[in-house]
């Protein structure tokens, strides 16, 4: 094999794979937006979304609860310790659902991070 022979080989199999690829994305209702680079929003993410947001609420609850049983049994107080932390985790799941509803959970903290880092390296170079 000649360096003409490999070098149509390779542009002959670019062409395959993004025709491969185009005729994928068609059927597959396009992955990708073509004009931002970014995944199209789905539904199935607006379900996962709300799936966590609940499992959030519910968790804290049952955190609470089980905390407050736990020191009913220990200091013998059944039931005022499990009502009193049942609102403690309810007032926790509140406040969880709605850091994560605004975008403030965990990787927003360090997406904010990351884009003030940028904002500093910018203006210093300016």
């Amino acid at each position: 094999m000649t360096g003409d022979d490999k070098k149509s080989t390779s542009e002959d199999f670019d062409a395959r794979l993004r025709a491969a690829r185009d005729a994928y994305e068609g059927r597959a209702g396009s992955s990708k937006s073509k004009t931002e680079g970014e995944p199209p929003e789905s539904g199935m993410k607006g379900i996962g979304f709300a799936m966590r947001l609940g499992t959030e609420l519910v968790a804290a609850i049952g955190i609470g609860v089980g905390f407050g049983y736990g020191l009913d049994q220990w200091l013998g107080t059944t039931p005022w310790l499990m009502v009193l932390f049942f609102f403690f985790g309810g007032a926790a799941g509140v406040m969880n659902v709605y850091r994560l509803s605004m975008g403030m959970d965990q990787s927003g903290v360090r997406l904010n991070r990351r884009l003030a880092a940028l904002i500093k390296a910018t203006r210093t170079k300016i």
